[in-house]
């Protein structure tokens, strides 16, 4: 057997990836997220009405009620802490995504990782201007990257970008 070594490697020497400066995702999307919340806020609101229409036990109905405004309002709460979480680096070997505000996460790829990017957006995107990036990796669905709230022509240019990387990291 040829020489196998297999050293430690110093642990100071790795790159910190705390030490990035993330760029922000559009304050759109905030206002997409909210757009979304107000639509399950009716739809609740009607389902309320048909039970109390229907004289369903109301001890339940107002049980539910405190449950759904305790919850709708942390959904609101957390939903504009996040905005300020979110955010996206790509740097010479790897893409970062950040996003979270109770429970923070930090998915660092590298180029080697991806398969491939697509853009998509639903119809409140279109109506806000924004689009998602999303980047799929090798070996499953865990490193997967979707990043929400880009300016259309930013995901394109993010996506092409990527696809070049990718195509470099192949030859």
């Amino acid at each position: 057997m040829e020489n196998f070594s297999n050293k430690e490697i110093d642990l100071s020497s790795l790159p910190n990836y705390e030490e990035v400066n993330f760029n922000p995702i559009s304050a759109q999307y905030l206002k997409k997220v909210l757009v979304e919340s107000g639509i399950f806020l009716v739809i609740v609101l009607i389902v309320v009405a048909l039970l109390f229409y229907y004289q369903i036990e109301t001890y339940y109905i107002y049980s539910g009620i405190v449950f759904f405004v305790l919850f709708f309002g942390f959904k609101l709460w957390n939903s504009i802490k996040m905005q300020d979480e979110y955010g996206y680096a790509i740097r010479e070997r790897d893409v970062l995504y950040r996003r979270g505000y109770l429970i923070s996460r930090t998915t660092v790829v590298p180029f080697n990782r991806i398969q491939h990017a697509t853009i998509s957006r639903g119809v409140l995107d279109k109506f806000f201007g924004i689009a998602t990036l999303n980047i799929f990796t090798a070996g499953g669905s865990g490193g997967d990257i979707q990043i929400p709230g880009l300016e259309p022509e930013l995901a394109v240019r993010l996506k092409e970008s990527l696809a070049k990387k990718i195509a470099e990291d192949e030859s």
